[in-house]
């Protein structure tokens, strides 16, 4: 989730909080969450997801507020200590509870900047970030079967084929393969322009695979959707724009309702997300002896800590193998314990 930064306002001097003025009105919280929408996309350059991600946080916030009765704009430290609570006790985990954080103190923010507030009640709220888990990763053998699943015959099975190859041969996030148009393409020279979060930029090499089954899908069956080609976007959905009749592009949520469909197709016991694709195209590359400068770039992070984590699970992936094939990796008495005596 992107942060998005506040510097001008000066917050580090307290000040007395107002009577408040107790707002309950559901027009009221319609009309702050789409000027927030505005602000978070318009003069922070926020991305399309992150805007509806903390607007939706903070909805959820004043939609707290009106049940207590409570000012949706003098609310109080302790006001956002007791929402995050009640959302821990909702089950929220701590990852969940560090985004509310951080979609809060956007909230302030924008109250800061439309001096509807002059003291920043975030800014003491513990948002330590928690212990990083390792993302699961599937195995080659198991991104195979995927790529195999689709039925090639039919236009929907064509581009899910399409999509699914460029997915690991190129590590993209989901939105970023959703919003792939034909000008980010370089088919010839074999390569992608993807522009990531924080509206980075950035060059992916594509496999021959990848470019084979775009073409498959674009000359052969794309057609059947977007007859005059008037859509940018290169996979589309079976849907079409209501008022305009334009053909859509897919989505998020379509994406993974496919993946999911796949995957009780060859059997798997737990769905996989497509994330899950990125995380085996960092971890594969990783034990084909991938160096982590040229991952980070492909995978588009800004920071060396957030790629580095790939290595740890390469690491578990190969000590599990080496364990489950290493004649002596099981035998616990092939190296004798030296006795007491000897040490001495």
């Amino acid at each position: 989730m992107e942060s998005v930064s506040h510097e001008e306002q000066d917050v580090s001097t307290p000040v007395v909080v107002p009577e408040r003025d107790i707002s309950d009105s559901a027009a009221e919280r319609q009309q702050i969450v789409a000027a927030l929408h505005d602000y978070l996309r318009l003069e922070k350059g926020a991305s399309l997801n992150t805007c509806e991600g903390y607007c939706s946080d903070v909805k959820s916030f004043l939609e707290f507020l009106a049940r207590k009765e409570l000012s949706f704009t003098l609310f109080t430290e302790d006001d956002v200590r007791a929402y995050l609570t009640y959302r821990k006790n909702n089950g929220a985990e701590a990852m969940s509870l560090l985004r509310y954080c951080s979609a809060l103190q956007s909230y302030v923010y924008y109250l800061l900047a439309e001096e509807k507030r002059h003291d920043d009640p975030v800014a003491n709220i513990d948002r330590a970030k928690p212990l990083h888990h390792l993302p699961k990763v599937m195995s080659e053998e198991a991104v195979n079967l995927f790529l195999e699943a689709p039925d090639i015959n039919s236009g929907i099975g064509l581009r899910d084929r399409a999509m699914l190859e460029v997915l690991y041969s190129c590590g993209l996030r989901v939105t970023e393969l959703c919003e792939l148009k034909f000008e980010d393409m370089h088919l010839k020279e074999q390569y992608l322009v993807i522009k990531g979060k924080g509206d980075k930029q950035r060059m992916i090499p594509l496999t021959e695979s990848a470019i084979y089954w775009i073409r498959r899908y674009v000359y052969e069956r794309r057609g059947e959707i977007d007859e005059d080609l008037v859509c940018p976007y290169v996979f589309l959905s079976q849907k079409r724009d209501k008022q305009t009749g334009l053909p859509k592009p897919m989505t998020r949520i379509n994406f993974w309702y496919r993946i999911k469909t796949y995957s009780h197709q060859i059997g798997l016991e737990k769905d996989p997300s497509p994330h899950t694709f990125r995380h085996a195209f960092a971890t594969h590359l990783l034990n084909h002896d991938a160096d982590l400068r040229s991952l980070q770039v492909l995978l588009g992070h800004s920071s060396l800590s957030t790629t580095q984590i790939y290595t740890h699970v390469a690491l578990a992936r190969m000590h599990a193998v080496y364990d489950k094939t290493h004649p002596h990796a099981q035998a616990k008495d092939v190296v004798p314990t030296p006795k007491a005596s000897q040490d001495k």
